[in-house]
Order: structure tokens, then sequence, then C-alpha cells
């Protein structure tokens, strides 16, 4: 029997178009529809998977004896009520090779469980992000298939999936359909994928750091736990947090900014876990440019860091691994000492994106400079000894400062006063002083290394008398201080990440050349799902056969005359098509196809199909035969034909005064599934439906719906019917508007 819904559709779309409208965010071209709600339910649908894996797993290889894993797949074309707007079936048959061929690697294949659906309906085309859209959408859906809606828009992303028992479906914006990666990004939300930044939605990773002390908090803002980088030694939370995989890198929404955080395909900032961890170790440059340290004193006071990442800053709190050493004349490295900063509150420190910075600043320390004595040289200081052989001299000297600059070492002091203390003898000029460097172990009181270099006084002393050396006099740089090469060795602790984010699927990475790819815990996710949903016992394995014959038009032929506007379209069988693709467009006196022309382009079964075009106009038309898994090939498609159409008389489908439009869906249907008439009206009346079987006998009683003017919904039962061939009358004042209806089982 029929459920009248106009009523209440129109009194839902009151509401809806009366309820207050609230702000949408901005979001990145690229972002995905999922929200937070969405993510939760993939989530635990893959953890309910993880708890059956056992019994899946064994459900699935007990299943088939093929390798490839078949799914199918519906795609419905929304197109505005007008029928105008949707994507040619080209484009959803390009979307799909496109998918298998991203899911290659995983032994899935997906295949068309039916030809496309065409809905003609503005509510949903428009935008389907809305809810009337979800409204219809769950209406529309097919049961126990992957449905597939494509509309105009889906307000503020470039697709989504959602989840739970009343959708369960993908929807995707028709601009958005050619790029490689979105439809796979979405599939892989069906099959239980969440994002690798899940929890990360709608947040930027700057805007929730400034919030903290510098590290990344335990949870988000969203309430979900931040994904830490370790994947083993008891601080991973892999399994559980972000997307619940430990082989995909963390992943903080960076691909989804822009290149607010990344170039390109690769993340290029310094984000950093709640350990400190940083995802990209790399940006740490191995050596200081510059590094500082006094005489008799074991503390660096400068040490110059260096952030090779152009986007961001090191915050405070990142972990950063110092060890500091010398190298002998032998090339001998000994360490001095090691130590991680960023883990006390004693070790702040910042760095600039792409610069230097000092993060000792001994002489002038603030808030984020690592605390002066923390960096040392350990149990080893340089020290000064000046000596002479005029035993009359005696040294006055300021402090000795040595500075590393890259490999150049320099001995710095700002006076050395020498003074003649005899009464007698004078110290002649020329006369030399020696200045030996020398690194002691103060822990075993022992001299590690020492260099001696010589200063000739310019000027006989006589006694009583000084000269001062001045530091532009005592200046000496070299390649070692005290006999040894000094060097401080930065880097990041962990070196776990491998990029694995950037290149997944299931990121916001999705830009034109970016390699994408699912990981192996990833597929078995996959396969676990597919298995729950019993996609290898609900269809059977459906028929692989190459296509390899070319298809014939019979009518109408290239040069043909249709004498009215409704036709029949019609082509020899082609072995091993089930299904043909009609393409039917309209083209000028030359032959050329006209812009904004009136043209059809769909899929059916069987070797025929009717239309009714407009009269007085020229087409062309083709067709040629796939079948569920062969359809990327248009190698065997007919010649086009072209042809006239004129009006000779009144067919028996034409339309009448008071219904703009009608069409019954699915066609072919299958026995026991309901089918939707959908009525486009011009005024507010009665209707009448009757369906009759092939040989014009009344099968079920007639129904009498109310039509509202727009468009109209009405179910139809079959329960009640067998399989086979049937005509559906709509009947108003003006006349009747008769339909084909093909029930399979």
């Amino acid at each position: 029997m029929f459920k009248i819904l106009s009523f209440a559709i129109a009194l839902f779309l009151l509401i809806i178009i009366h309820a207050p409208t609230l702000a949408q965010p901005i979001h990145n071209h690229q972002k995905c529809g999922v929200t937070l709600e969405d993510g939760y339910l993939i989530k635990n649908r893959l953890f309910e998977n993880r708890r059956n894996k056992v019994e899946l797993m064994n459900a699935l290889e007990s299943s088939r004896n093929s390798g490839t894993l078949y799914a199918p797949v519906l795609f419905h074309v929304v197109n505005a009520t007008d029928g105008t707007g949707g994507v040619s079936v080209q484009v959803v048959l390009n979307a799909l090779c496109t998918l298998n061929e991203n899911f290659d690697t995983l032994g899935i294949e997906f295949y068309l469980a039916e030809p496309v659906r065409f809905i003609n309906n503005s509510f949903l085309y428009d935008d389907g992000k809305t809810e009337i859209a979800r409204f219809y959408m769950q209406m529309y859906k097919a049961p126990d298939v992957i449905n597939v809606f494509i509309v105009d828009q889906t307000t503020g992303a470039g697709g989504f999936y959602r989840g739970g028992v009343a959708d369960d479906y993908i929807c995707m914006p028709k601009w958005n359909m050619s790029d490689n990666a979105a439809l796979t990004h979405e599939f892989g939300h069906f099959f239980t994928l969440a994002h690798t930044f899940f929890g990360w939605e709608d947040m930027l990773y700057g805007t929730v750091l400034s919030q903290t002390n510098g590290r990344t908090p335990t949870f988000v803002p969203s309430g979900t736990e931040v994904e830490n980088i370790a994947r083993s030694g008891g601080t991973e939370n892999c399994q559980i947090a972000a997307d619940g995989f430990c082989d995909t890198d963390p992943s903080y929404a960076f691909g989804g900014s822009g290149n607010t955080y990344n170039n390109g395909c690769t993340y290029a900032s310094t984000a950093h876990d709640p350990y400190g961890y940083l995802f990209r170790p790399e940006v740490i440059a191995p050596n200081p440019t510059r590094f500082k340290m006094t005489e008799d004193n074991p503390a660096f006071t400068e040490m110059r860091i260096r952030n090779t990442s152009s986007k961001d800053k090191l915050y405070p709190k990142t972990l950063v691994v110092v060890e500091t050493g010398f190298t002998d004349n032998g090339g001998t490295f000994t360490m001095m000492w090691q130590d991680t900063i960023g883990d006390s509150d004693s070790t702040d420190f910042y760095c600039a994106a792409n610069a230097d910075d000092d993060i000792i600043n001994a002489s002038a320390p603030g808030a984020l400079d690592v605390k002066s004595g923390f960096i040392t040289m350990g149990d080893y200081v340089l020290d000064i000894d000046i000596t002479s052989t005029q035993s009359s001299l005696t040294f006055i000297a300021a402090p000795a400062k040595f500075t590393v600059t890259g490999s150049t070492h320099q001995f710095e002091m700002d006076s050395i006063r020498v003074t003649n203390t005899s009464t007698t003898t004078n110290v002649n000029a020329g006369s030399l002083i020696s200045i030996e460097e020398i690194l002691s172990n103060t822990a075993t009181n022992t001299i590690q290394s020492s260099s001696v270099r010589s200063l000739a006084l310019a000027d006989t002393l006589f006694p009583g008398e000084s000269h001062t050396f001045l530091a532009a006099d005592l200046i000496n740089s070299g390649s070692t201080i005290a006999g040894v090469s000094f060097e401080i060795n930065t880097y990041a602790p962990k070196k776990d990440t491998t990029l694995t984010a950037s290149n997944n699927y299931m990121s916001y990475y999705s830009y034109i050349g970016c390699i994408q790819s699912f990981s192996a815990d990833q597929l078995n996710a996959i396969k676990l799902d597919y298995a729950a949903r019993a996609y290898a016992t609900l269809y059977p394995e459906p028929a692989n056969t190459p296509i390899t014959s070319t298809v014939t038009v019979n009518n109408p032929t290239d040069g043909a005359v249709a004498p009215y506007p409704f036709i029949q379209f019609s082509w020899n069988p082609v072995p091993g098509a089930t299904m043909y693709r009609v393409h039917i467009y309209e083209v000028n006196f030359l032959g050329i196809p006209v812009g904004n022309g009136q043209g059809h382009d769909y899929i059916v079964y069987g070797t025929d199909s009717w239309r009714t075009l407009e009269p007085n106009k020229t087409y062309k038309w083709n067709v040629y035969p796939l079948n569920s898994t062969s359809y990327c090939d248009g190698t065997y498609a007919s010649v086009d034909a072209e042809f006239e159409v004129k009006d000779w008389s009144v067919g028996v489908e034409h339309t009448q005064a008071e219904i703009v439009s009608s069409k019954l869906f699915p066609n072919p249907g299958k026995k026991n599934e309901d089918i939707i008439l959908e009525v486009y009206s011009s005024i507010n009346g009665d209707a009448q439906v009757k369906i009759l079987n092939s040989i014009g006998q009344v099968v079920m009683p007639s129904q009498n719906i109310l039509l509202m003017k727009g468009e109209n919904i009405n179910k139809l039962n079959t329960a009640s019917l067998s399989a086979g061939l049937y005509i559906v009358n709509l009947e108003t004042k003006s006349g009747t508007i008769s339909h084909k209806l093909v029930l399979k089982e």
C-alpha cells in the first residue's frame, strides 16, 4: 500500500525553514564534514570490531575462496527539482575507478550494486549538510549497500560520512568528486577509520598550545585524549588516542590548516606531544652556531640553538638533548656532560622560527631562558696560566673567555697587566710571556690537555714599570682551545615519527602530488568492518567477466527521424554486459554539442530504454556496455548516431498540465523493496494511482493521493507483487501519466 508523506514532508519543511539558523564555521576547502560526534561513532564501531576480531576474521576467511573482497556501491546523483545541476554518469564512473585504484593494494573492489539513481530534489541538492537533506538521504538510501549521495554543496566541507543505523551513508559535493583522495577518505570513515587527528577538529594546534604552559595538553578542549609520539615504553597511548592506530603518526590536524604548519605534503613545523617530544626532530640543528664558556667555570654562559623550521618557534618545554664534549688530537670524542633541557621549570627556553637564539643568556636571563649553570662541561673546566722566564715579572689578568663559532675556537681577555717588580734590573723588549690554556678534570684533579702561545714585550720595562696588553692584543683564533676541539650536540630525545600521517588518506594532506596510503593496521580494520557488514555473504560474488565486444545501436540509427518525442532507444546485447550506459545529447546543425542543451546520461539494465526529448531538435546518442566490475573502459562504446526528433502526435506518457514531472525509483526495483513515486505538481489537487500488470489487469487497489504544489514524495510497498513488469498510472483530471515498473527477485 501507499504511505502518503506529502503533508508530513510539507510540515517538516515548514519547521526546518523557520528554525533559527546557526552560524557555520569557516573551514579549509579540504575539510571533511565528519563531526566529533560522528567520529566517536566511527571509533566505537572500530573498537567493537576489535573485540570481535577472531569471529569476524573466521567469518571472512570462510566466506569465499576468492582473494578479492567485493563491496556493493549505490550512487545517488542529486539534481535540482527541475532536473538540472547533477553530475554526469561519467563523473561517477571515473570516481569509482579512482576509488578502486586507491583500494587496489588492500584487495577490495567496489562494484555497482545497480545503475546510478537520479533524484530531483532541490532541498537535498542545494546543501547536503542541512537537516532536511539528512531526512531525504535517510529515506532514499538503500539497505545493505554503500550509499553515496552527490549533491551541489556540503557547506563547510569537502564531503562527509554520517554513521549510525538511521544514516550510514556518504555525501559528496560534486566539485570534489574528481579529487584523487576525497571519496577514498570518506570510504575510510565508512569502514571505521577515524581522522589521524581525531579530537582536533575545528582546532588549531597553536591556539590550543597558547592556553597551556608550553606543552601540548593531555586532553584537548574537545575532551579527547591527545596522542603521544612514543610507540612503546609505557607512555604510548596510540592504541586508544586519536585514530586508534599505532602505525600512523600523531597528527594534530596540521594538513587542514593551509600552509600554517606544513609545506605542501610535508609537516614542517615544531609541534610536540604532551611529553615534549617533537614531531620533526630534525628541526633542531645538530650543533649550536655559537657557545661560550669562561675561565674556571664549568657552566656555559651562552648557547645559541638553531631552529631550522620556517613555520614556527620551538615552544617552551620542548625536549632537547644536549651533549657537551671535546675531541683530542687523536680524534677521540670525550663526553663531558649530557642532559635533556625542557623537562623542568629551570630549563624552559624559546627559539624563533628559522633562527638562532641564546637559550642561556647568562648576562640578562629571562623567563624563557635555561637557568644559568644548567648546561655545563661537567667535571671539566678551562684555566689560564701566565708565566715568563723573566722571574721579576708579575701578572694581573681579567678572566679569560672562550667562544666556539662553528669550527672556529676563539680566546679573549679584556687585559693582562705586566709589572717589572725588580728594583735594579730592566726587562728587555722582546721578552716572551707565555699564555697556557689548560683543560682540567676536577674530579681526578688532572690536566686533560693544554696548549701554549707567547706574547712579546714591545718596549723595555724598567724597574717598577708596568705594561698592559689590551683585548685587541690578546685575541687568538684557531681550531682548538687547550689543544682540543669543543663541540655541543643537540637533538630530540625521541625519533619515532615516520611522517605516516601526512601521506595517509585519513589525514588532511590531500594536496596534488602527495603520496596517499592506508597503513597496515587500517587495512585490517577495513577488513574487519567488511566482515561485520556481511558483504561477503549478503550478495553473490559479482561475475568479473571482461567485455570484449562493441555495442551497436539499433534505434534510432544514424540519420534517423523520430516521429514522436517519446522515443525507444535500443541496442544489441554484448556478452558479459549486465548494464549499459546511455548518453543522449543535443547538437547543432554542425553536429557540435549545444551548451546547456537537453540531454540524458544514465545506466540501465536490458537493451532498451524510453526517454522523452524536445521535438524539432537534433541529437546524438551512444551506448557502452558495462557490468558490476567492468566500467572504467569505454573502448567498446557504440559509434555516435545522430537523429532528429519530430512531434507528429502525442505519446501515451506525454506530461499533463497538472504534473510537471513524475518519476519512479529504483526502477528496476526489488521485490519487497519500497518504490518511491516522486511527483512535481503545478497545483494543489487530487490524483489517483493504479498498478496494472503486463496484460492490463489492476493488481493493486486504486489509491487517492493529495498533491501539493511543488514536490510530493510517496512510497509504494511492493510486498504483495511478484517479480515482473507492471504499469503505474498516475491519473489527474487532465489525463494519465504511465510508467513502466520492473520488479526483480
